[in-house]
This record gives structure tokens, sequence and C-alpha cells, in this order.
């Protein structure tokens, strides 16, 4: 299981392919025959006889009697709730138009059945639409999933296991009755949320479009027997139940050596911290944090000592520390899947976000919460002062579980604010006011436009 935020690949028969860029303002449809519209409508676009394209014309009327519609691609992450800027139904005359990926579909309507094709930059593909009603996982079903559910995935070609949590809850909010999370506590990952839960035949599907993964299988007695879904499928057993991290036997010269906190920085000034602990039950906690990448408490796999020599190993991110313990340092290399090698120090101590000095009165323009929302991605950034007065700066990204990221650089000229985030090459320019944010956020091959306002929360 790779932690990776994908891009959708394109479809190459598909010249401007279907791409979403910001949502736009859904259409308001006012003829009363959009009221044989209503529902959701589904077909297999046709690009070519071995690649088709699952899509869905959503149409809904509010309390105020007007139409809305949508376009999705279920299993595309990028296509998810695109504005239809209008529509009609027209003496059997079915018309989409979907402004944001220069789209339009035409149809008819006959026998609950809309027949028609998609027009796109110049092409055109065969698109037959019907309803679909997805019914509710039954209440019995849903009680019976509800709660945690934890297993072992083996990966025998990567030669390791990782732990997989699914979270069920009854949510009728859900058109299916029923939310799903993921976990992955190898991974330090929490909450992914689910993009759908459905239940086919007695077979329960677990979807997530970004990364694309999931799990598929069947309730056996009290066990959820099926496979994760991931580059190909792999057999995974879950057992209903909290998940707990077994601590590691460690002897206990070797831990009276390297209790407690440890933190070090690569050259490149991005740091990374080690935590070891007696835990109540006689074992021993061992954890790694990575905090510039948003990852905290990845578990440590096993600790090995020859003389002064020890070696970490961490399965969850495919890497290994090799190095030298003297009383108040751990010198050495750590080492990812690959074999790139990076030289880092760890002394003893706790890692403490970065601060930035700047006066105070540029400062005070930034203390506080800010929340802003693209079309893609919902963004924190948290300015906070420091026993010092300094400045502490750190972002969350919550739909990518990335969290408490330090912002390195922060720079305040007038209104002019810069900020650079080296752990995931993002850097932002843009203005500040009083109560808002303005300006393009960019990271590698990326940029888009941002708008934050302080939050009261």
């Amino acid at each position: 299981m790779r932690r990776l935020i994908q891009s959708w690949a394109m479809y190459a028969a598909m010249a401007g392919a279907l791409m979403a860029g910001a949502f736009g303002t859904p259409a308001w449809g006012g003829e009363t025959g959009n009221e044989s519209l209503l529902g959701t409508w589904q077909g297999k676009l046709v690009i070519n006889p071995s690649t088709q394209l699952t899509l869905q014309f959503i149409v809904a009327r509010d309390a105020q009697n007007k139409y809305t519609a949508v376009l999705n691609a279920p299993e595309e992450a990028n296509l998810q709730n695109v504005a239809v800027n209008s529509f009609a139904l027209t003496d059997g005359k079915v018309v989409f138009s979907v402004d944001e990926v220069n789209g339009k579909y035409d149809g008819t309507l006959k026998d609950k059945k809309i027949t028609g094709k998609w027009k796109q930059n110049g092409s055109a593909f065969d698109l037959v639409l019907v309803p679909v009603v997805k019914a509710k996982i039954p209440a019995e079903t849903v009680a019976q999933l509800d709660g945690p559910w934890n297993g072992v995935l083996s990966l025998p070609q990567m030669n390791k296991k990782l732990n997989i949590v699914l979270r069920f809850k009854a949510d009728n909010a859900n058109e299916n009755g029923v939310s799903a999370t993921i976990d992955c506590p190898d991974q330090a990952l929490s909450g992914i949320p689910a993009d759908s839960v459905t239940l086919q035949n007695g077979t329960l599907h677990v979807k997530v479009l970004r990364p694309k993964m999931g799990y598929t299988g069947k309730l056996v007695g009290s066990q959820l027997v099926g496979n994760w879904n991931q580059d190909g499928d792999t057999p995974l057993t879950l057992n209903k139940g909290n998940f707990h991290f077994a601590g590691l036997a460690v002897e206990k010269s070797i831990r009276e050596k390297i209790n407690g906190d440890w933190y070090g920085r690569f050259s490149n000034g991005l740091g990374m911290s080690l935590k070891f602990k007696d835990d109540k039950n006689g074992s021993f906690d061992a954890f790694l944090d990575s905090p510039y990448e948003g990852r905290i408490n990845v578990p440590i796999n096993a600790i090995s000592m020859n003389g002064s020599n020890i070696t970490i190993r961490i399965d969850g991110v495919d890497a290994t520390f090799n190095g030298s313990l003297t009383q108040n340092a751990i010198d050495g290399k750590f080492v990812v899947a690959g074999g790139q090698a990076r030289n880092i120090t760890f002394a003893r101590g706790e890692y403490v976000p970065e601060a930035v000095h700047m006066p105070s009165e540029l400062a005070n323009k930034l203390v506080g919460t800010w929340v802003g929302k693209t079309a893609n991605t919902y963004m924190i950034l948290r300015f906070q002062l420091n026993a010092q007065g300094d400045l502490v700066a750190l972002q969350d990204i919550p739909n990518r579980r990335l969290m408490s990221l330090p912002i390195s650089d922060v720079t305040l000229k007038g209104e002019d604010l810069s900020l650079i985030v080296k752990g995931i090459s993002a850097e932002f320019k843009g203005k500040v006011s009083k109560n808002e944010i303005t300006g393009n956020w960019t990271m590698p091959s990326l940029q888009f436009p941002l708008t934050l306002g302080r939050s009261v929360n």
C-alpha cells in the first residue's frame, strides 16, 4: 500500500479528455419537463471497443422547486460533482451542457432510457443513460458492520506486512446508509474517507478514489473475508475490534541506552524524530515522526545493536537506519526503498516546530487560523506565537491526511505574503488583509488560486 496522491491519467483516445477544474455554479432548470429527469442517470461512455468510462448525470430539485444537475464519474477522483451549466428536456430531447469540460450531451428519452452522444472538443462518443436507484444497505447489515475491523495485509513480493483498519458507521446522510474510513497504522495514515460503500449481491465494496484503493469482501460469521484492491487484489481477512500495536521485545540494556526522544535534521533542513518509551505492559514502544511530511507515530518494527552500532527497521515506509550510538547522539544513514541513503545525526531532545522572527505588528496580522477550500483541496493555515514571541506557522490539508506541516519561511511586507512549505515543496504568494488571504498556491507541476478566510473557531 503506497502513500501517494494520484492524478487522473487521461484517456488517450479522448482529445482534451474529461477533466474538471474549479467547480462552477450548478444549472438552474425551470421547465416542468425536467421532473422526468430527476434522479441519477448512468451509462458507459464508449471511447473505443476496449475503453469505457462510467458517467452519471444527477438531477435534483430543491425546496424552492429549482432544478440542479451535476456530472460524475464514480471511478475518477477528478470528476466528482462537476456543475452542469444548463440542461433541458423538450419533446423527448435531452441536453446537458458542461462548460467546465467543454462538453455537451444530446440524447432522446424513450422508455426510461436516454440514447445519445457525448460531444467534446470535436469528437463524439456513444452514451446510453438509464436510471440508477441505489438501495440502502439493510439495517441489520449496517448494525453488523458498525465499528472498527482490522486485519494484516501480507505483501510477500515486498517482504512486509501492513495492518489495515476499516471503520464503519451508520450514516443516514449517506445514500447507502453507511460510511467508512480506512487506517494504515504502519504508515501513520488514519481516517481516509471512503468515497463509496455499497453492497451488491452480498458482496461489500469499499472504494477510495484518491489514491485509488479499496476493499471487497463478504461477511462470514464474525469476519469480513475478501481482498484489498490496489494495483491488483491481495487477500485480506478483517476481524471486528480495535487495533492495538504490540510493543517491541527489546533487551533491557538497549532500552536503557536509547530510551527517550531524539531529533535530527538532514542536509536539506528537513527533520525527523525517534521516540522510545517503556509501556505499561513491560514491552517497548518505538515510533518515527516525519513532521515535515505530516507523518506522526510511524511504528518502528525492529531494533538491534552490536556494540555501539544500532539498526532500526521501519517497514511502513520501507526504510532502515544504520548508525553509531554515543551517550547523546546517534549518527548514521537513513536508507529508503531503492537504496537512497541520507546522513543524519539524532541528538537527545524533542522536535520543536521552527519559528520565524518578525516584528510583532506584522506577526499579529497573521496570528490565528485561516481556512480555505478549492475544488479538490481543503486547507488550513495556523499562526501562533511561541513563548519567545516568535511566529510558528503550520499547515493542515485534512483531505490529504497531512497535518501540522511546518511552514519553514514566512515573509510579510506590507500586505504581500510569502510562505514556503519545504516538506511538500510548496509555495504561496499573495496578499493578506484583516480577514482574508488571497493568492496562488504552487506545488511541483501544479498551481491554483487560493482564498482563505480568518476562522472564528
